[in-house]
């Protein structure tokens, strides 16, 4: 396996988990609401390290035969150089970018967003239409937005905006491509969602940032500094792991380690266990 890009299928749809690079997270902003010697001790018992959090930047590519879509942009040059490696994980798993004709935004956040414009502003994926959800589209461009760092708003803003023309807005659980939906799953973002591939026989839940960490499903109480509403946060991961667990189904957590993100959940006492896909690399 090619430590930029991981192959797998759903169902016989080709899939494929792409880096974008990682970064580093102070203990506190991944959980807000945890006195620091208990998620240090959370980690030493998962033989983890407890001085900070490295977490990769992974996003999904799906190719159905009738449509090649990816689900967020990656950071771009926002986190750089540790960020932007999304269009060098392409080209090492031979996916041609100017073939991307659908994409679908998580939430706005730099991370995911970030790598959707080029240097000179203009779109990376000149062949692409995208998909957001209307909530989380009119959240950006509204007073209430205020509730995220400034800064957060004005890259939101400049992105959103230039992609203006391309973009389509979706409400509730909707239908993109056949074979794709997404789900609505607010809390980190108001209008954050979830994107589910399933054939008659397989599904996978993209989550985006539904859960930063596997200790956010162990503890679905626990939230980060960036979930802008954090009791929505803890319902949708009880709703979005439920479903995950009652299925079967393979999981993508855009920030989990490790590489390539993918793996399941099984139930384990009031909330779930992570369990990362066996590659060669682990």
């Amino acid at each position: 396996m090619d430590p930029d890009y991981y192959r797998f299928s759903v169902g016989g749809i080709e899939c494929a988990s792409l880096s974008d690079g990682s970064w580093d997270y102070p203990l506190t902003n991944l959980f807000a609401n945890v006195p620091l010697e208990r998620i240090q001790e959370a980690l030493l018992q998962r033989n983890l390290p407890v001085d900070y959090i490295t977490t990769p930047y992974t996003h999904l590519y799906v190719n159905t035969g009738e449509h090649r879509l990816l689900v967020d942009t990656g950071a771009g040059e926002y986190l750089a150089p540790r960020t932007g490696k999304l269009l060098h994980s392409m080209t090492a798993a031979g996916i041609d970018p100017t073939a991307i004709d659908t994409i679908i935004i998580t939430h706005a956040h730099p991370d995911h967003i970030g790598g959707a414009l080029n240097d000179k502003g203009k779109p990376v994926y000149t062949g692409a239409s995208y998909f957001i959800a209307k909530e989380e589209w009119s959240f950006w461009f509204s007073g209430a937005s205020m509730k995220a760092p400034e800064k957060f708003v004005h890259f939101a803003r400049r992105v959103l905006g230039s992609l203006q023309d391309r973009v389509h807005l979706l409400e509730g659980q909707a239908q993109v491509v056949p074979g794709i939906h997404v789900i609505p799953a607010p809390g980190h973002t108001p209008g954050h969602i979830a994107v589910e591939v399933s054939t008659a026989d397989a599904s996978l839940l993209y989550i985006g940032d539904t859960a930063l960490h596997p200790l956010h499903l162990e503890y679905p109480e626990w939230y980060s500094i960036y979930d802008i509403l954090p009791e929505e946060s803890a319902a949708t991961k009880r709703r979005i792991f439920d479903q995950a667990a009652s299925q079967k189904a393979l999981v993508m957590g855009q920030h989990f380690a490790p590489f390539p993100s993918l793996g399941t959940v099984i139930l384990k006492g009031d909330g779930w266990l992570w369990k990362p896909v066996e590659t060669a690399e682990t």
